[in-house]
């Protein structure tokens, strides 16, 4: 996954345009922003609902019922036994936005390379 500026679309997770140089990761619907990766990243460490730059309520999900993390389309993890295992992902709910625990980390990733280059 690369830090781009993600085609100067709004963040799907907050909606808001990018500033000027700030680094975003693309994803299939719309790039995320370094603060929601941040928020993102606390709430499902730790569980606790927090709300984006917007206002609107960030929440971690693992139910096999909820939407699939629209970065990777994955809702499950396979062990390496062949175990399946519920795949935490936060979700936007107003924005119908998703993405899954290892895709946040991967994108907080790409987006600290990006502000060291």
């Amino acid at each position: 996954m690369k830090a781009t500026n993600g085609a100067g679309g709004p963040c799907r997770f907050c909606g808001r345009l990018p500033r000027s140089g700030a680094p975003r990761v693309p994803g299939p619907a719309g790039p995320i922003c370094l603060d929601c990766v941040r928020a993102g990243l606390r709430v499902v460490g730790d569980g606790e609902e927090r709300t984006n730059e917007a206002g609107e309520r960030l929440d971690a999900v693992s139910d096999l019922q909820a939407p699939v993390c629209e970065f990777c389309g994955r809702r499950e993890r396979r062990t390496f036994l062949g175990f399946r295992r519920p795949l935490v992902r936060l979700r936007c709910a107003p924005r119908d936005a998703v993405i899954c625990v290892d895709c946040l980390d991967s994108a907080g990733d790409a987006l600290n390379l990006a502000l060291r280059s």
